[in-house]
């Protein structure tokens, strides 16, 4: 029987935004965003993620805080299936 991989990722748990603009601005300025989103991310929290949507079995060890930032932070995760 094969059993899903059980893996820890150890890591930094980080708050990426990313916004949208309708074309990759030519100068210098300000610009107004069509569209944005916050996620979780960091290189130990994605590395987590992706091997979740693969099928293994996933723990992430970082830090949050403890405020509506860190909730929001261990919400996505545990969203995606990661402990």
């Amino acid at each position: 029987m094969n059993r899903p991989a059980k893996l820890l990722s150890v890591g930094a748990l980080t708050l990426d935004t990313i916004l949208r603009v309708d074309t990759l601005p030519a100068r210098q300025g300000k610009f107004i965003a069509s569209d944005g989103v916050q996620i979780a991310s960091g290189m130990a929290s994605s590395a987590a993620c992706a091997a979740r949507r693969l099928g293994a079995d996933v723990s992430l060890w970082a830090s949050a805080g403890d405020d509506i930032v860190g909730d929001q932070l261990v919400a996505g995760i545990e969203a995606e299936g990661v402990d």
